[in-house]
């Protein structure tokens, strides 16, 4: 085994060295007296340490193991003064000027340990341009480094005019704001030392007093060294070989083959240039159109395992089970799933649970074991856990937890807008972000920044401090200042990061800010950490707690996105308002918690009857609303009537055991015909609702809808002209449950009598006419309504057991509109009613 002492180095060094190395123990020692004990005590591969822990001691130490023939090779991090200065007292291999670059210290260790070459990451920038960088942030780079080269254009000149004693006030502030832009964006491409340069040069140019003549010679010995470090010939990127199974699992096949743009995010790079919604469809099997969201579980007990599955497959969710973390790796090797929920006791889970968090994007995973201890949930919080569940819980209870992991509002598109005048430095923060599946919108004119914000709505606003015209400072303070945008959360991006300005920019209402300039994960991570903020208070602010669906507030702004694109597209839309029917006597008679109950079991009843695109809301009390992007009103009646079917079969029990059924009464209004707003649809599609309870409950009513009244012959929907009243009763509750006014007769000439004849009692739309009737049989009523011209304006659907092909074509060449077949489908004969009524 192989093993790194470190010592002296910041407190997350180690545990990033031992995750970067794998095999490898990596021991980080307290102080120089412990350094020197594990020294003398120990043997170690390697020995990595601050030179100012090199201490009598430690010195001593060292000089022992070199005399015994066991001496470390050792590696040294030094401030930046010690180059050129005097060399170490002790033989070293490498010496690292600090700050710290972490990924040439990895490099260089896995190689001394025998490990072969590491991936490249952006976690720390190069100090020898671009050449480890990945390919998406090199070509930002060659796109912008004109740009940056006519900014050391500006520097050189005003070199110039200083030694001739030319250098006037703008000219001077013009080669400032030159040299802060390019302090602030080289070193994002890799430019560490330009960006060193570049800020020299800046605090030059804005000392307290003018530069004189005397600085000039340096003014101009920094632009050249700049114009030679930014001009090196970038080396292009090299995809980095798949990380270890530790780090990295599954692929786009069985295989075991990694997607490489799934291997540079995993090594924290902001990927190729490919826009990130193909990055996503590319590195995870998505649930094909109409399938849920695939949960991977993960539990060595089978009976959990499957109760697990059966209450996810209840759900609409996919379950994928795994009884331990070989199956599980198996299984991510065929598809990745949206969330999983696993045991960390089974062999290899911490390590499971880990690899999730670290994937990108990271798999949200929710643990379930019987442990309590409060070292395992730090550790599972520490391993990237989204919830920690103790064993025994119900599987309802376990599923009720990952649900909020897979709605799709917590999938949605996340936005950021990011204000910069620098092109190159906006072009970055895309490449950065994009990968993450967050969609960047950029602005490097601050002049349209208002309208900028509405056209985006962004999640976060990601500002720069020093901006001709309106600086960010303003910005955020105008923000703050308005009632729609002042909870939004504010980034800074900025090269000042001097006490002064960070107290500015928290003083103006900032929430965070990241310096310039910024490597890719740290930038990442701070924005995925302000979104997620914005993400539970968005969940908690716009969900109802009970039923778990969108509330009011959380409902109402989709619902007015779909009228706006409606309005648009020329696309239809309805708005359905669902009510309880006599819910006060169930709280009454079974108790609030029964009630409760009832609520969130209807919202679930609604939720699968519904596609995943609609809305499906609880405005307050028994009442939820419900959104149908494209269908008309006909569409929601027969999905409402459909799902209030299911509801009727749904047995809810009371506290003393008896059990009591549940229905709803609803309307449904659509857009445009009933209103061209959301107010106007509500209150067309409530009258239809208080229409429904008014004529028995237990219906679905279209807006606009009225009992048969008037002078003339009444009017029907349908008009059902069968002889079994069995099925009469079926077809006439199936109509009722749809709102469409209807009768019943049993006999021909019952039919006859009412439909025909100078003075008709009876208009129908549609007829659903049996042919078997004693007496005057069906073709005989149709008949007679051909010869009247009748079926100009009626639609007959003919009902028989027979199916000879001769009577059918009989029928049809008499004027029938459709045929059906007995035994039928009830939901099949439905939608032929619906055609008919339709034509």
């Amino acid at each position: 085994m192989k093993s790194v002492l470190v010592a002296g180095l910041p407190p997350d060094v180690p545990g990033w060295l031992a995750r970067r190395l794998p095999g490898v123990t990596v021991e980080d020692q307290p102080s120089p007296g412990a350094a020197a004990d594990a020294l003398r005590t120990g043997e170690w591969s390697l020995v990595v340490m601050d030179a100012s822990w090199l201490e009598p001691a430690v010195l001593q130490a060292l000089e022992a193991s070199r005399g015994s023939g066991s001496a470390p090779p050792v590696v040294l991090s030094a401030p930046s003064d010690r180059r050129g200065g005097e060399p170490p007292p002790v033989e070293v291999v490498r010496v690292f000027v600090q700050p710290l670059d972490r990924e040439a210290l990895v490099r260089d260790a896995s190689e001394r340990l025998g490990l072969g070459a590491q991936p490249v990451s952006t976690a720390g920038a190069s100090t020898a341009g671009t050449s480890g960088l990945p390919a998406a942030v090199t070509a930002v780079w060659l796109k912008y480094r004109n740009q940056v080269l006519a900014r050391v254009d500006v520097l050189e000149s005003a070199a110039l005019l200083l030694m001739e004693g030319r250098l006037d006030r703008e000219g001077r502030r013009a080669a400032e704001r030159e040299a802060h832009k390019l302090a602030g964006s080289v070193g994002t491409f890799g430019f560490a030392e330009g960006s060193r340069l570049a800020r020299e040069a800046e605090t030059l140019l804005t000392g307290p007093t003018p530069p004189a003549q005397a600085d000039a010679l340096r003014l101009a010995d920094l632009a050249v060294a700049l114009r030679r470090e930014l001009t090196a010939s970038p080396a292009p990127a090299a995809a980095p070989p798949p990380p270890s199974s530790s780090e990295w699992i599954g692929g786009r096949g069985g295989d075991g083959s990694g997607d490489a743009n799934e291997a540079d995010a995993s090594t924290g790079s902001a990927g190729s240039a490919a826009p990130a919604k193909n990055r996503r469809s590319a590195s995870r099997s998505m649930p094909a159109e109409g399938e849920g969201p695939t949960l991977l579980i993960v539990d060595a007990d089978n009976d959990t395992a499957d109760r697990l599955a059966m209450e996810a497959s209840a759900r609409g969710m996919r379950p994928v089970v795994a009884h331990g973390e070989a199956e599980a790796r198996a299984a991510l090797g065929r598809t990745l799933p949206d969330a999983a929920l696993l045991d960390i006791s089974v062999a290899g889970g911490m390590e499971l649970l880990r690899a999730l968090s670290d994937r990108f994007p990271p798999i949200p995973s929710i643990v379930f074991t019987r442990s309590d201890a409060f070292t395992d949930r730090v550790e599972v919080a520490r391993m990237g856990g989204r919830g920690f569940l103790r064993k025994p819980l119900a599987p309802a209870r376990a599923i009720d937890a990952v649900e909020p992991l897979l709605r799709p509002d917590a999938r949605r598109e996340a936005a950021v807008l990011a204000v910069d005048d620098d092109p190159a430095v906006l072009e970055a923060v895309r490449f950065v972000l994009e990968p993450h599946g967050i969609r960047v919108d950029t602005l490097d004119q601050t002049a349209r920044f208002w309208d900028a914000l509405e056209a985006s709505a962004p999640d976060v606003v990601l500002l720069d401090v020093d901006m001709p015209g309106v600086n960010g400072l303003e910005l955020c303070r105008v923000l703050r200042n308005d009632p729609r945008w002042k909870s939004v959360p504010i980034v800074f991006l900025t090269s000042r990061t001097d006490p002064t300005t960070v107290q500015e920019v928290f003083a103006a209402g900032a929430d965070d800010f990241v310096g310039k300039p910024f490597v890719g994960p740290e930038l990442g991570a701070r924005i995925q950490n302000r979104l997620e903020r914005v993400r539970m208070q968005r969940a908690l602010a716009e969900t109802d707690a009970l039923t778990g669906v969108p509330n009011r507030r959380g409902s109402e702004e989709v619902l007015e996105r779909f009228l706006r694109l409606a309005a648009g597209q020329g696309d239809p839309l309805s708005i359905g308002v669902v009510d309880l029917d006599c819910f006060k006597s169930v709280n009454d008679r079974c108790g609030h918690a029964v009630g409760d109950e009832v609520l969130a079991r209807v919202a679930r009843v609604l939720q699968k009857r519904f596609r995943a695109e609609d809305v499906v809301a609880r405005w307050g009390g028994e009442e939820f609303v419900v959104g149908m992007y494209g269908m008309d009103k006909s569409d929601g009646v027969q999905r409402l009537a459909e799902a209030l079917e299911v509801l009727r079969e749904e047995p809810f029990a009371g506290p003393d055991g008896e059990t009591f059924g549940v229905t709803f009464s609803a309307g449904v209004s659509e857009f445009a015909t009933d209103g061209r707003d959301l107010q106007s649809l509500y209150r067309a599609a409530d009258a239809a609702m208080y229409a429904a309870k008014q004529a028995g409950r237990d219906r679905v009513l279209p807006a606009g809808w009225t009992p048969a009244h008037g002078e003339g012959p009444r009017t029907v929907d349908v008009l059902v002209v069968e002889d079994d009243p069995a099925i009469a009763r079926l077809l006439q509750h199936a109509l009722e449950t749809r709102g469409l006014r209807h009768e019943w007769v049993s006999s021909g000439e019952r039919a006859a009598s009412l439909l025909t004849g100078p003075a008709p009692e009876l208009r129908a739309r549609v007829v659903l006419l049996d042919v078997d009737l004693p007496g005057l049989d069906g073709l005989g009523v149709l008949r007679l309504m051909a010869g009247e011209r009748m079926l100009e304006r009626t639609r007959v659907i003919m009902l028989t057991v027979r199916t000879h092909e001769a009577e059918v074509v009989r029928a049809l060449e008499m004027g029938a509109f459709d045929h059906v077949s007995k035994p039928f489908s009830v939901p099949v004969l439905l939608q032929r009613i619906r055609r008919a009524l339709k034509v």
